[in-house]
């Protein structure tokens, strides 16, 4: 009785030790956590600290997710979890400068109508964030998506720093070529966010006072705008440059400077002046003049979003991009630079000579010549890297100036065409977007600019060499069938105009309209069975990957029950004979 007391006695003070322990000595223990992601998801980069670190006043962030919203599919339930952990992240590292208010709106309820107020997206459940900070306008996240899951610690540490810098940055503008008629869209833009400060083609120097520089083909510019460029360039400015070896918006505009390419060469970086690329996957459609049917120009591309690197800042939010005439983007022999692509084109393209290009007629042959190609171009690249003088006496007796930089930063585009109206139009936002992004992130402070996205995972090679072989081969079979198709629809349209009465109309029956409307329900479906021919091997492969994946689990436990049967079986054995023998020798 005596013992059974006092292990009664023991089990109560241990329960109560552990108890106080938990409520008091456990709140003050550091929180300590580890970070096993191969990419540290889960922990804030250098750079984000470093900005956290410079905040002068406090945020309010109010992060809005709708926990139960029917239409809000289980990606997005999980990456709302993502999202509020990192947040948390921010606020810890902040030392009380970031409060986070975590919201869980329900329908028609107060949270639900302020989230509405400023702008968050409620298509499939609220998933936003809004930052406010006292004496300055709100900003937002309209809503986080799983697709930029790589730049969600850039995207809110965008937010912050606007946050605390709500002025517009200042870019300058430098063009060679007549903006305001051809660009003055996306001109528009620009000094709704920025303050753009635009400069005459023959500076001879660009003020100390601007940090980040739009140029537009460097070609027509004089000489000493070339030298004040490269010499500001040194100094570390921050450079976005177009260039195009043939620029459909400034056709009249001459080459005034042959400099250039000496200039781009000791950058480390070459583009031929001569060659322009033309592209059978990617081709769009495009008519030659007016009055003319719309034929496939191979030299007009819409980029999709595989042909851009979805890592980056500047292909944010962007699902296609038209370029038109573009020339093709290279590291320089010897060069040390780091060449980033931003925008690529497909391996069914080429390089052509520009002079060929001429004429309208040469599109058809220009796309054959683009199939056996094989091998994709850089349109678009960021440029890190050593960079040299390309005027080591100076220019035109003015003393040499900085002869080397060991770091320059620049983004260059092989195509000014991307930034007309007209192919803005065509596609409204996608090519005016992605200047907005580069010129926002280049004109960004050090501490932001360098946060880096973080690879979540990385896709199966070959799928991905499967799905460009796939879609090639579609292309090669489909691109005649396409092209008769549209004829067929703008010869039926000639044919049967719309009509706006109310009242009911006649059927026409002649012979010719009846073919066309047969020519235009078969033509798809012929398509479709090319496109269910050309895809067939790879969605096999999915299929057997699949079977591969839902099936290695069980067969794993099977071989695992099976070894741990044969290792009973083999152990039983080993006993009973040594039973048996003992028996023996008794």
């Amino acid at each position: 009785m005596g013992s059974a007391f006092r292990a009664g006695m023991t089990l109560i003070v241990i329960s109560l030790l552990f108890l106080a322990f938990n409520l008091v000595w456990v709140p003050k223990l550091p929180t300590v956590r580890w970070d096993f992601s191969q990419e540290t998801t889960h922990t804030l980069s250098p750079s984000a600290r470093q900005l956290l670190v410079s905040l002068e006043s406090q945020l309010d962030l109010y992060f809005f997710n709708t926990l139960n919203a029917p239409q809000k599919k289980p990606v997005l339930k999980r990456y709302g979890r993502r999202v509020e952990d990192l947040l948390k992240e921010f606020e810890k590292a902040a030392n009380g400068m970031i409060n986070l208010h975590i919201i869980n709106p329900t329908p028609f309820s107060e949270d639900a109508y302020k989230a509405s107020l400023f702008g968050l997206d409620d298509t499939q459940g609220f998933l936003g964030l809004i930052g406010t900070r006292a004496g300055q306008g709100a900003q937002r996240i309209q809503a986080f998506s799983p697709e930029h899951e790589s730049l969600l610690e850039y995207e809110i540490s965008h937010l912050i720093y606007k946050l605390m810098h709500p002025d517009r940055p200042t870019v300058g503008l430098l063009s060679g070529l007549p903006l305001d008629k051809s660009a003055g869209g996306l001109l528009e833009l620009m000094r709704e966010q920025f303050n753009v400060v635009e400069l005459a083609a023959n500076i001879t120097q660009v003020p100390p006072s601007m940090n980040t520089l739009m140029v537009v083909q460097p070609h027509a510019l004089s000489g000493r705008a070339l030298y004040a460029l490269e010499q500001w360039v040194l100094k570390g400015g921050k450079l976005m440059m177009f260039i195009d070896p043939v620029s459909e918006i400034g056709a009249d505009a001459v080459s005034t400077n042959a400099r250039l390419d000496s200039l781009l060469t000791a950058w480390g970086i070459q583009m031929p002046a001569d060659k322009l690329l033309v592209d059978n996957l990617y081709a769009s459609s495009a008519t030659p003049g007016t009055g003319m049917p719309a034929v496939l120009h191979p030299a007009r591309l819409h980029l999709p979003r595989q042909a851009m690197t979805r890592t980056d800042i500047s292909t944010w939010g962007l699902h296609s991009v038209i370029v038109s005439s573009s020339g093709a983007l290279s590291l320089a022999p010897k060069s040390r630079s780091l060449l980033t692509p931003l925008l690529l084109s497909s391996r069914q393209s080429a390089l052509v000579d520009a002079e060929r290009f001429a004429s309208a007629t040469t599109f058809d042959s220009l796309i054959d010549e683009s199939a056996t190609s094989g091998q994709r171009h850089v349109i678009a690249a960021r440029l890190d890297g050593p960079a040299y003088s390309a005027f080591p006496d100076g220019l035109e007796g003015q003393p040499p100036g900085l002869q080397r930089a060991e770091q320059i930063q620049m983004v260059i585009v092989a195509d000014t065409d991307l930034l007309a109206d007209t192919l803005n139009n065509a596609l409204p936002n996608g090519n005016a977007q992605f200047v907005l992004n580069t010129l926002d992130n280049l004109a960004a402070p050090e501490a932001l600019r360098n946060i880096q996205s973080r690879v979540m995972r990385q896709p199966l090679h070959r799928l991905e060499h499967m799905r460009d072989e796939a879609a090639q081969a579609y292309r090669k079979s489909a691109t005649a069938m396409e092209r008769r198709l549209e004829q067929t629809e703008q010869a039926w349209r000639r044919l049967n105009p719309p009509h706006t009465s109310l009242m009911t109309q006649a059927v026409d029956t002649t012979t010719q309209l009846q073919a066309l409307n047969k020519e235009r329900l078969q033509l798809p479906i012929e398509l479709q069975a090319l496109k269910t021919q050309a895809y067939a091997p790879l969605l096999r492969f999915e299929r057997y990957l699949q079977w591969l994946m839902v099936a290695t689990i069980p067969l794993l436990l099977c071989l695992i029950a099976w070894v741990l049967f044969l290792y009973q079986r083999r152990r039983r054995t080993f006993t009973l004979a040594a039973y048996h023998h003992s028996l023996s020798d008794g």
